[in-house]
């Protein structure tokens, strides 16, 4: 609003200079030249804002009173929370021992075999509209709460137009119309590029308290869900596709040393080279690790083989998320051991498709997003897609506090992230069949044959 009262006052000043020089005709001419101008100067800051907002800026939002009143109502609501976490592990032992139909004894506790506690809009500390975007205070909030899945909102700002920040990809909070609903001054820059992604930022503030010593149960896995918007122009495999995700790659460094490559028993699992097998080795098999699930189709990397591994996204993805009534994002079919769907979808699942959903469900990782970005899941539709058809993770927007209550009850993960699914809508691994022993009726001794005593 500066620069528009200044435009304002030179526009007045001129205006009295032609008022006093200038009649008639000479004077409606410079008039209209006056507006003329600062309709352009207008039109300038506000179409091309971002490219004038391309430098880091001060923090001039953390004294705002919605500001300092967000982050006392995520303080207040989950780091209570935090000491009361326990890690997965301590859980698994006690669910082998049990006697009643809740067991589950260690040949069980794959990974799909448990739901998962995540949050929406990592990095945004709310309110919904016109929020704030603060990487350090709102991952720290998701970790005290026991967050371990992080869903990540990429997409690209229009108005970045300069080179080196073209369609440069960046977290974003939008309604379900595509309107930016962060406050701009919070996630300077507004362009962002490879020296200042807020990608990056939360990543690294991922690494460094999700996996930090004041973390309880800092040794369970993290799933990152890349939830791609939009991408650039272009086919799969085009160099501004690629350029684009090649980007998300390289803004994933803080975490690129604890995502799974191989396991010892398990071989590779990179490029989604074993997305099954994946999903029902067993969970601690992932312990300080990242999965990393996304919506892309990244197949491209495959074809084009130009870029180096740290630039390579289908290198990193473990999982691909696919799409079975409502397109989210970029979501495609054709992905086989993930599903991204709305939870409003699960809700009108006709009876005689129950069987079929269900047994979907235990051998692929589910996740439930709301049809409108901006309203939590409530607790009936919650407790219906997991208990029945074994949805995954349904993720809170934890600046809901009041909405998102119910996740933190004692029946919940209040002290743990991951809660094994029920028995009827667990994956059971096939029984190994091991051959008999021959009976010496038909036994032959390798042909040599006695002859018969007499």
């Amino acid at each position: 609003m500066g620069i528009i009262g200044i435009v304002i006052i030179i526009s007045a000043i001129v205006w009295l200079f032609v008022e006093k020089t200038l009649s008639g005709i000479g004077k409606a001419a410079v008039f209209g030249l006056i507006l003329l101008g600062v309709g352009a100067i207008a039109w300038i800051i506000f179409g091309y804002l971002p490219l004038f907002d391309n430098a880091a800026g001060n923090n001039d939002f953390a004294s705002e009173p919605r500001y300092t009143a967000q982050i006392a109502l995520l303080t207040e609501a989950y780091s209570s929370l935090a000491d009361k976490k326990r890690p997965v592990t301590e859980l698994l032992p006690t669910l082998a021992s049990l006697t009643t139909e809740q067991v589950m004894p260690e040949v069980q506790q794959n990974f799909v075999n448990f739901f998962a506690l995540g949050c929406r809009f990592a990095g945004y500390v709310g309110p919904m509209e016109s929020g704030y975007f603060d990487a350090g205070n709102a991952i720290q909030a998701a970790v005290n709460a026991g967050c371990r899945v992080f869903v990540l909102d990429i997409d690209y700002i229009e108005d970045c137009r300069e080179q080196n920040v073209r369609y440069f990809p960046r977290l974003v909070v939008r309604d379900s119309q595509g309107k930016m609903l962060i406050q701009m001054n919070s996630t300077r820059p507004i362009c962002n590029s490879l020296s200042k992604s807020n990608i990056y930022d939360v990543c690294k503030e991922i690494e460094t308290r999700a996996f930090g010593s004041g973390c309880q149960n800092n040794t369970d896995p993290i799933v990152l869900v890349l939830y791609f918007l939009r991408t650039p122009p272009g086919v799969y495999n085009s160099k501004a596709v690629l350029d684009y995700y090649s980007k998300v790659a390289k803004c994933l460094a803080p975490l690129k040393d604890r995502m799974v490559t191989t396991l010892l028993d398990g071989g590779n699992f990179y490029r989604q080279s074993q997305e099954s097998r994946l999903l029902i080795n067993n969970i601690s098999d992932y312990n300080n690790k990242v999965l990393v699930f996304s919506n892309a189709n990244t197949n491209g990397f495959r074809e084009v083989q130009t870029y180096s591994t740290d630039d390579d996204l289908d290198y990193m993805i473990h999982l691909r998320l696919a799409y079975t009534q409502t397109q989210l994002g970029i979501t495609q079919q054709d992905a086989q051991f993930g599903i991204l769907e709305t939870a409003e979808n699960y809700m009108i699942i006709p009876q005689s498709r129950n069987d079929q959903v269900i047994n979907a469900g235990k051998q692929k990782w589910t996740i439930c997003l709301a049809k409108d970005p901006t309203q939590t899941i409530p607790a009936e539709t919650y407790t219906k897609i997991t208990n029945t058809y074994g949805v995954n993770c349904v993720p809170a927007i934890l600046f809901h506090t009041d909405a998102s209550k119910y996740l933190f009850s004692e029946s919940l993960f209040n002290k743990y992230s991951f809660l094994p699914k029920p028995k009827l809508i667990r994956y059971i691994k096939p029984p190994v069949v091991s051959a008999g022993s021959i009976s010496q009726v038909v036994n032959a001794n390798q042909g040599n044959l006695r002859p018969p005593s007499t």
